[in-house]
């Protein structure tokens, strides 16, 4: 069984963490799909037949990317409305998900101490983060744990970096008896 790790960084090559996220899951190309939406779709035009042919194809998918302002960059919310179509992901006698597991990666800029509820923006990461578990949920497939690198910014030191690499990719890995996954039934 494959990942698939659907990537939504729209300055990639710009980038300190989701690059080398990148470059670590490169050495695993027999377990994992790296799918990076920005470079396949410069002009936002999705192909939905190949996205949910991938989607098919996979049993495990992995949304990476870096938090922006407390959601997910436009694309990746562009390729959900657009792909996740009634009578193909849901609705009906639609069981395509509810063997699949969905889980996000993000890197946040700031500090794990300022998402909290008594802190800077009032919230912990989970409520930001819930729209992707309740997509998970209306899908009806698993929601897995998120995989969350705070204090993404300039001051992050390189060790902090390859920790996060190698951890990340660990968590890609990671074999489904062993995922900390959260089954929905509607």
């Amino acid at each position: 069984m494959k990942t698939l790790i659907v990537v939504a960084h729209p300055n990639l090559h710009e980038s300190r963490i989701n690059k080398r996220w990148l470059q670590e899951l490169e050495q695993y190309s027999d377990r994992l799909t790296i799918h990076n939406l920005y470079e396949q779709y410069p002009d936002s035009k999705l192909d939905i037949a190949r996205e949910q042919t991938l989607l098919e194809q996979h049993d495990r998918i992995i949304l990476q990317f870096p938090l922006y302002w407390f959601s997910s960059p436009p694309l990746l919310k562009q390729w959900l409305d657009e792909v996740f179509l009634e009578d193909w992901a849901y609705g009906t006698d639609i069981e395509l998900f509810h063997s699949k597991t969905i889980s996000v990666a993000i890197s946040a800029g700031s500090r794990e101490s300022d998402y909290q509820m008594d802190s800077k923006y009032c919230y912990d990461i989970h409520h930001i983060l819930s729209p992707f578990e309740v997509t998970a949920r209306y899908l009806n497939a698993q929601y897995r744990e998120p995989f969350v690198l705070y204090a993404a910014g300039s001051h992050l030191s390189d060790d902090a970096l390859e920790d996060s690499a190698k951890r990340y990719a660990e968590y890609a890995l990671q074999p489904y008896a062993d995922a900390q996954a959260v089954q929905y039934l509607h």
